[in-house]
């Protein structure tokens, strides 16, 4: 993130002396011209002191007073005037918005980084790609309240031209775009990294390690399956996109190839953080006495949360998918003549009480 330089400052980038600056940075200092006496004495043509002299002496005081000043200016006024040194997306609150002349629309980010608050102007045009909360938008259909949500511009090559205006984390669905915006929405996409790679390929090491295969050919096979598909859920990810229907099928019908129902139970979990195991057992705890029908209930809807967790790349994705099920659940529950509040309550006073217990 960069700090902009408001019009009225010196924007010289190549000055080589504090001479330079004098002469070349009006915003900075007025000209001290050392032969005019009415520089020094103002509306008083009489006031002639030694001007040589005492132009000097001001000099040397203004030099010193500039030193700082300067050094401020050299660290903050090249990343402003370089696009190359700016960053390709900048968020997060939006503080004003403006319509230019052109019909684009300028828009002002602020956010805070290390206790200090920075802003950054960019601009949206008709050709920008606008996704609000998963869904293509037209910027021109976003009210002022909409403007108010998070948000990440991603700019291109002249820092400023906004690409990509993506509000809420939900990605968009790639049969939505046009063949031009896929294409330019990869092209935004940054090469996954070495350690990226890295980390994708210890993890699938460790899912065929728990699954305790025997067969060589098959431990390949089901480790290029799981490679597979978590790249392209990574990569997905990262460009803002679904993750494509047929990849999550294909991922599907890998393992069941070589694996056992149960296994694949078991890759599913551990891709999920074990939230469909660990959620179905709490449901028991808090309803002991849950009907065959509506134990279930439970267990599809959360099994429904983990199939779409699997076309996710980070935790924090997959607690809204849970909890959008979990609502469905109690909703049943509650229609089914179960007071699920309470007996919720009981649940966790229970839990406190334990806990307090020495």
């Amino acid at each position: 993130m960069h700090t902009h330089w408001k019009e009225d400052r010196c924007h010289e980038s190549n000055l080589v002396s504090l001479m330079d600056v004098q002469y070349h940075c009006k915003c900075m200092t007025p000209h001290l011209n050392l032969d005019t006496p009415a520089t020094l004495g103002g509306r008083n043509p009489a006031f002639n002191p030694r001007p040589g002299w005492w132009g000097q002496v001001l000099l040397a005081v203004w030099m010193i007073a500039a030193v700082p000043l300067l050094a401020r200016s050299a660290d903050t006024q090249s990343p402003a005037t370089d696009p190359a040194k700016l960053t390709r997306s900048v968020g997060l609150e939006i503080v004003s918005h403006t319509i230019k002349a052109d019909k684009s629309t300028s828009l002002t980010f602020r956010w805070s980084e290390k206790g200090e608050a920075h802003e950054r102007t960019v601009v949206v045009n008709d050709q920008t790609i606008v996704v609000y909360n998963g869904k293509l938008k037209h910027f021109s259909e976003l009210t002022d309240q909409d403007l108010q949500a998070k948000a990440v511009a991603t700019v291109g090559a002249d820092g400023v031209t906004t690409i990509l205006l993506r509000f809420g984390k939900n990605p968009v669905p790639k049969k939505d775009l046009t063949p031009a915006q896929a294409a330019l929405l990869a092209s935004l996409t940054p090469a996954a990294s070495a350690v990226s790679d890295a980390a994708l390929e210890k993890r699938v090491t460790g899912l065929v390690a728990a699954l305790e295969l025997t067969d060589p050919a098959k431990q390949e096979r089901v480790r290029a399956v799981l490679a597979t598909d978590l790249r392209a859920v990574r990569d997905a990810h990262n460009a803002g996109l679904q993750l494509d229907p047929a990849m999550h099928q294909n991922f599907i019908a890998g393992l069941q190839a070589d694996l056992t129902p149960e296994q694949v139970d078991l890759v599913k979990n551990k891709l999920t953080i074990n939230k469909l195991p660990i959620t179905y057992k709490v449901y028991q705890q808090i309803l002991p006495n849950l009907t065959p029908e509506d134990d279930r209930f439970i267990l599809d809807n959360l099994s429904q949360a983990r199939e779409a967790c699997l076309d996710v790349k980070n935790v924090d994705e997959m607690t809204p998918i849970f909890k959008k099920h979990k609502v469905e659940i109690q909703n049943y529950l509650n229609a089914h003549g179960y007071d699920w509040d309470k007996a919720y309550k009981t649940f966790v006073d229970a839990q406190k009480a334990g806990a307090a217990k020495p």
